[in-house]
C-alpha cells in the first residue's frame, strides 16, 4: 500500500468528518473477507477515535502500520506508550543477545513483562536491503507459530539508528496465567528481503502486578459476559472476562468500549483477545481478555464497560430464477436484506433491495451504500464460499431515506451465461461486525 494514499486521505480528514470515518469503520470489518475477523474496539466518533479506527485498521493489515506512525496525530498513540512509562520508571530489563545468519546480525537490547503485554526492543546490523520508500521490514514469528495465537507471525517496520535499524514488537501475554518469569520463543524469518533464520528465546521477568476480582455479568437472550478479574500493572491495565455463546457462535467476537468516572472513553491496546475456547454442552465458553495502555490507580475510582458481541452470520444466497420478493433475514439479530426484485437483459443482471427495511440504526448512509456495493454480489454458484473479486458492477440509490439500491451486473464477459449456475450473495456478517449486539453496561470498582 502506497504511502502517498494514505498521507493524502489523512490530510483531507476533517475532524470529524463522518463520511471518511464510516467508510474507515466498514473496512475494517471487511478487512478478512472468508476468515474469522480480529478484534477491534467498539468505535466512537470523536477527533481521538478517528485515529483509533486507522491504528486497528492498520493491525489488521501490517503494511499500514508504517504510514499511521509518521502522521503526527496518530504517530503519538502509535508509540509503545507501556514501553515508554516503564522506561521512565527504569524498569525495562536490558539484553544484549544476538543471532547472525546471511550477513545480518539481530541483536534483542531490551524486553518488560508488564500485566498481560509483553515488549521487546531489537537492532539490526549487515547488508540489508531497503523497499523502495527507503524502509527496512522484516518478519517474525512469536512462540513457534502457534496457531492458536492470533498474528503468530507478523510484519515490523525498523527505524534507522546510527549504523543500522532499530525495531519494537509488542504483543498480548496469550495464556490465562501469568507467570513469575518466562522466556518468549521469538524467530525472525526475513530481513530486509532476506530469507533466514534469527532465533531467541527472550527472558523476560513479570513485573510486579494487582489482581482486582470481580463477579459482574451482563447478558442478552443466550449470550452472556462474565467480568472475572482486572490485571493492574505498572504501567498497563488488563481486563479478564468469561464469555459464553449459542453453539451456532463459536465466532462471535465480544467488543468492549470502556469509560472512566467522568464518562471519558478509556483508549483500548487491544480488545478481543481469545485466550482459551472450549464447548460445554450447546455453549462455546471463550475465556478473553482486554488491555488497556495506561495504568488507572489514581485515575479513576470506577470503570464503566459497555459490552456488546458482534454474532456470526453465514453468507446467504438467492437462486436467480427464484421467484421475488425474498426477504434474507438472521434468525439472530434484526439484520434484513430483502430482494425485491431481479431482471436479465440482454447483457445485463439487475437486481433491486433493501436493507434492514430501511431502519438505519443511527449508521451513516455510506456505511448502507459501501454494504450494497461490495456484500451484495452476483457470483457463480459453484464458486458461492470461495472469495474472489466480483462481477463488474455498479450500485444506484434508488430510496436514501429507505434504504433501498439497485446494482447491475455487466455479463458481457461471461462466455454462454446460464443463470441457473449464479446465485447472489449476501453477506449478513459484514453488517453484524460494525453493528454488534449491545448489552447492558455494567460498573467495575477499582478502590
Amino acid at each position: 500500500m502506497k504511502k502517498e494514499f494514505f498521507q493524502e486521505e489523512y490530510e483531507k480528514i476533517e475532524v470529524p468528518q463522518e463520511a471518511v470515518l464510516q467508510a474507515i469503520k466498514t473496512g475494517i470489518g471487511r478487512a478478512y473477507p472468508g476468515e474469522k475477523p480480529r478484534k477491534n474496539k467498539a468505535i466512537v466518533l470523536t477527533a481521538a477515535a478517528a485515529a483509533v479506527i486507522l491504528i486497528s485498521t492498520s493491525f489488521m493489515v501490517p503494511s499500514v502500520s508504517k504510514v499511521m506512525a509518521d502522521m503526527p496525530l496518530i504517530g503519538q498513540l502509535f508509540k509503545d506508550k507501556v514501553g515508554e512509562n516503564l522506561a521512565s520508571q527504569k524498569l525495562i530489563t536490558q539484553l544484549n543477545e544476538t543471532a547472525s545468519h546471511n550477513g545480518i546480525d539481530v541483536s534483542i537490547t531490551s524486553a518488560y513483562y508488564d500485566g498481560a503485554v509483553i515488549g521487546v526492543t531489537f537492532d539490526v546490523r549487515g547488508k540489508v536491503k531497503t523497499d523502495q520508500e527507503g524502509n527496512l521490514r522484516g518478519i517474525y514469528e512469536i512462540f513457534d507459530g502457534d496457531k492458536r495465537i492470533d498474528d503468530s507471525k507478523e510484519l515490523v517496520y525498523l527505524e534507522p539508528s546510527g549504523n543500522g535499524y532499530t525495531g519494537q514488537i509488542q504483543l498480548n501475554y496469550p495464556k490465562l496465567e501469568l507467570p513469575a518469569d518466562t522466556t518468549f520463543p521469538l524467530e525472525f524469518k526475513s530481513m530486509g528481503g532476506k530469507e533466514g533464520s534469527w532465533r531467541f528465546n527472550v527472558p523476560i521477568k513479570q513485573l510486579a502486578y494487582k489482581t482486582i476480582m470481580m463477579d459482574k455479568e451482563s447478558e442478552k437472550g443466550d449470550i452472556k459476559v462474565h467480568f472475572d478479574s482486572i490485571i493492574a500493572g505498572k504501567a498497563s491495565t488488563a481486563i479478564n472476562y468469561t464469555a459464553a455463546f449459542p453453539s451456532e457462535g463459536k465466532h462471535d467476537q465480544v467488543r468492549l468500549a470502556v469509560f472512566d468516572e467522568k464518562g471519558n472513553p478509556i483508549h483500548l491496546l487491544s480488545d478481543g483477545i481469545d485466550l482459551e475456547t472450549k464447548k460445554t454442552g450447546n455453549q462455546i465458553i471463550v475465556k478473553g481478555r482486554t488491555i488497556i495502555p495506561q495504568t488507572l490507580k489514581g485515575k479513576t475510582s470506577y470503570l464503566e464497560i459497555r459490552p456488546a458481541v458482534a454474532l456470526e452470520e453465514p453468507n446467504q444466497f438467492v437462486a436467480i430464477n427464484k421467484r421475488t420478493p425474498v426477504q434474507i433475514k438472521s434468525n439472530r439479530q434484526n439484520l434484513s436484506v430483502n430482494v425485491e426484485n431481479v431482471s436479465i437483459k440482454g447483457k445485463r443482471f439487475t437486481v433491486d433491495f433493501q436493507i434492514n427495511n430501511g431502519d438505519n440504526r443511527d449508521e451513516h448512509f455510506i456505511f448502507f451504500q459501501n454494504f450494497a456495493r461490495t456484500d451484495v454480489t452476483l457470483v457463480k454458484e459453484s464458486r458461492k464460499y470461495i472469495y474472489e473479486e466480483s462481477i463488474s458492477h455498479t450500485v444506484k440509490t434508488l430510496d436514501k431515506a429507505k434504504l433501498r439500491f439497485r446494482s447491475t451486473f455487466d455479463l458481457s464477459e461471461i462466455n454462454n451465461f446460464n443463470p441457473d449456475n449464479y446465485v447472489v450473495r449476501v453477506r449478513l456478517d459484514s453488517m453484524s461486525t460494525n453493528m454488534p449486539l449491545e448489552l447492558n453496561p455494567v460498573k467495575i470498582e477499582l478502590q
